[in-house]
C-alpha cells in the first residue's frame, strides 16, 4: 500500500518518546551502578565492619540528585554550544556572498524557511569538501544551522537542492535535530569518560605503579566495561529511531515542495557519490541527509538492520517517494543518469581568446604588444590618438580610425570591472571575473588568476568549463616531467619573487602539492594564490584526470 507523507508524519512514532525516556533511563542507571561499582570495590574494608558495600537509599538518593544536577549542567552547556562545536568539527564555513553556487543555496534556505513561517533563524554553511551530503543541527534557541557540501551543492539542481534542503528543515521544525543534540549532550559526560579511559589504557599511561596500583587498574577496567556497555546499548535506541527520523523528514520534505521526484533524484545522486566526510564523531552520523561512513547495513532491512544503522535503505525512500509521485524508481534512476551525462556534454570548452590583435605605439618603448581588444583598452595609456597596426597589416593608422574600437571609444561597450589589486607581473590592474561560479581576479595581459586559497576546492569540484587539448597536452606533459623538474630546479633567486597584489611581500613559489606537481606562487598570511597562465585549468586537469582513474 502506498504511503503518502501525510501517512507517514501522522505516524507519531511512539519510540521517539521512548527513545528520551530510554536515555534518561540510561543516564541514571549508568550513574547508579558507577557508583554502586566504585563502593563495592573500594569498601569491602567496610564490609568486614559490618557495613554493607552497596548503596544505602539515602545514599542512592544523593547519586540520582548528583546526576540529576550534572545533566542538567552538562546538558546546557552542551546544547548551547551545539551549533558551534558541530561547526568546528565539520569545519564548516559561512556561505560566500561573492559565489553564485553559495549564493542560490542561501535563497533556496530562505525561501524554505518562509515557508515554514520563519520559526527558526537557520544558518547556511558550506563543508568546503567534494563529498556528497547535508546536514543540521540545531538548539534550543531555536538557532539551526543548515550545511551541504561542496560536492553536493556543484551537482544538484536547484528543483533537486530546495528538496534537500526543505528535508533539512523538516529535520529542524519536527524537533529531531534538537533531539538528537539533546540525546549526545545527556550522554557527553559518560563518552567523554569512555574516550579517556581507552586513550589511557591505549597509550600505556593506566599501568601498574606502586602499591595498589594493580586494584586501580582493575576498577578502571571495570568501570570501563561498564561505560562501553552501556554506549552500546545507547547506540541501538538512538540507531533504533533513526530510520523513521529520516522517512519523516523525507515527508515533510515533500510536504513543503510537493516534489518527491526531485528529492528521490537528489538522494540517488549521492548514493552514486562519495558521501564521506574524514574521520567524524560517530555521533554525528545521524545527522546527515545520508550516513557519511558507508555500511552494507544501511542498505538491508530487518530487525539487526534497524538496530544498527542510522539511515533507511535509500531503494526504500526512494520508493516511499515515487509511490507518491505515482512514477517509477528506475525511471528517476536513468533520469538522473541521463542528466549527468547531458551536463558533461554541456561542458564549456576553455579556448584561446579569438579575434584581432594590434601593436601599439608607446612613446617612451616603442611598439608593443600584441594586444586584444579588451587589452588595449585596460593599458590605460590608449587614447583616440595612439598608433596601432594589425599583425598582419603594413599601414599604421590612429586607433580612432579603427572600425573595432570606435564603440569603446564612443562608450557604447561597458568598461571592465577592475579591482584593487595589481597583477604581480604585468603591474596592471586585475579585473574582475566569475569562473565557475566564484569570483576570481583575472589579468587581462599575461592571463594569470588571482583567488583565495578557500575557493579553490570549489572551483576544483564543480565541473562547469572543460578544456581543450592544448591544456589537456600541458597537463599530460607536466604530470610526466613535473618530479624530474621540481627535483632538479635550483632555488629561485628572490629578486624575481612575485609581490603578493595584497599585502606587497614576496610570494612563495612551490607546488599546488606535492601530487599535483604545478607550480604557483602563495601568499599565506593573506591566503592568495597565484596561478599563471594555464595553471589553474592544469590543476583542475590533474585533479580530474585522478579522480576518474
Amino acid at each position: 500500500m502506498a504511503l503518502t507523507y501525510t501517512e507517514i508524519e501522522e505516524q507519531k512514532n511512539t519510540r521517539i518518546v521512548i527513545f528520551f525516556a530510554v536515555v534518561v533511563l540510561f543516564y541514571f542507571v549508568i550513574a547508579i551502578l558507577l557508583a554502586t561499582v566504585t563502593k563495592a570495590f573500594f569498601g569491602m574494608e567496610f564490609e568486614a565492619r559490618g557495613m554493607s558495600p552497596f548503596l544505602t537509599s539515602r545514599q542512592l538518593l544523593n547519586v540520582l540528585l548528583f546526576a540529576l544536577f550534572a545533566a542538567v549542567v552538562h546538558s546546557a552547556y552542551s546544547v548551547h554550544n551545539a551549533l558551534s562545536f558541530v561547526r568546528g568539527n565539520l569545519e564548516a564555513v559561512d556561505v560566500d556572498a561573492s559565489d553564485t553556487y553559495h549564493q542560490r543555496f542561501k535563497t533556496v534556505v530562505d525561501e524554505v524557511n518562509v515557508a515554514t513561517g520563519n520559526k527558526y533563524k537557520i544558518i547556511p554553511v558550506v563543508i568546503p569538501t567534494v563529498a556528497m551530503n547535508a546536514f543540521t543541527v540545531s538548539n534550543r534557541s531555536k538557532e539551526a544551522i543548515l550545511g551541504i557540501t561542496e560536492g553536493l551543492l556543484s551537482k544538484l539542481n536547484r528543483q533537486q537542492l530546495e528538496a534537500v534542503v526543505a528535508h533539512e528543515v523538516g529535520h529542524i521544525v519536527s524537533g529531531d535535530s534538537y533531539q538528537t543534540t539533546i540525546g549526545c549532550a545527556l550522554f557527553g559526560i559518560y563518552a567523554a569518560m569512555l574516550g579517556g579511559l581507552e586513550k589511557g589504557f591505549r597509550s600505556g599511561r593506566i599501568r601498574v605503579s606502586g602499591r595498589g596500583g594493580g586494584a586501580i587498574v582493575l576498577f578502571l577496567f571495570l568501570i570501563y566495561i561498564l561505560l562501553y556497555i552501556m554506549q552500546f546499548f545507547y547506540n541501538l535506541v538512538r540507531l533504533f529511531v533513526s530510520r523513521d527520523r529520516e522517512l519523516r523528514a523525507d515527508a515533510l520534505a515533500v510536504k513543503l515542495t510537493r516534489d518527491p521526484i526531485s528529492l528521490s533524484e537528489a538522494l540517488y545522486m549521492i548514493s552514486r557519490g562519495w558521501k564521506g566526510l574524514g574521520s567524524i564523531d560517530r555521533n554525528l552520523e545521524s545527522l546527515f541527509i545520508m550516513n557519511p561512513v558507508e555500511d552494507k547495513v544501511d542498505e538491508s532491512e530487518g530487525l539487526w538492520a534497524d538496530l544498527l544503522s542510522t539511515h533507511p535503505p535509500i531503494r526504500k525512500r526512494m520508493e516511499i517517494l515515487a509511490q507518491m509521485a505515482h512514477a517509477d524508481v528506475r525511471e528517476i534512476q536513468e533520469n538522473v543518469i541521463r542528466q549527468e551525462k547531458l551536463k558533461e556534454r554541456l561542458v564549456e570548452t576553455i579556448t584561446e581568446p579569438e579575434g584581432p590583435r594590434w601593436m601599439v605605439m608607446d612613446k617612451e618603448k616603442g611598439w608593443k604588444g600584441p594586444f586584444s581588444i579588451a587589452q588595449m583598452m585596460h593599458l590605460g595609456w590608449v587614447t583616440p590618438e595612439s598608433w596601432l597596426k594589425g599583425l598582419n597589416e603594413e599601414s599604421v593608422k590612429q586607433a580612432k580610425e579603427e572600425p573595432f574600437l570606435k564603440p569603446y571609444f564612443d562608450g557604447q561597450i561597458q568598461m571592465l570591472n577592475t579591482t584593487s589589486f595589481v597583477c604581480p607581473r604585468c603591474q596592471q590592474s586585475l579585473v574582475e571575473e566569475t569562473y565557475e561560479g566564484a569570483n576570481v581576479a583575472r589579468c587581462v595581459f599575461c592571463g594569470g588568476i588571482l583567488l583565495e586559497e578557500g575557493k579553490i576546492p570549489r572551483i576544483i569540484i564543480r565541473k562547469e568549463v572543460g578544456f581543450d587539448e592544448r591544456i589537456q597536452r600541458l597537463a599530460a606533459l607536466i604530470q610526466k616531467e613535473g618530479l624530474k623538474k621540481v627535483q632538479t630546479k635550483e632555488r629561485i633567486n628572490p629578486l624575481f619573487y612575485l609581490k603578493c597584489p595584497k599585502c606587497g611581500n614576496n610570494m612563495m613559489r612551490n607546488c599546488y602539492t606535492l601530487a599535483y606537481l604545478v607550480e604557483v606562487d602563495r601568499c599565506p598570511p593573506c591566503h592568495l594564490i597565484w596561478f599563471d597562465k594555464d595553471e589553474l585549468e592544469v590543476v583542475q586537469v590533474l585533479i580530474e584526470n585522478a579522480q576518474s582513474v
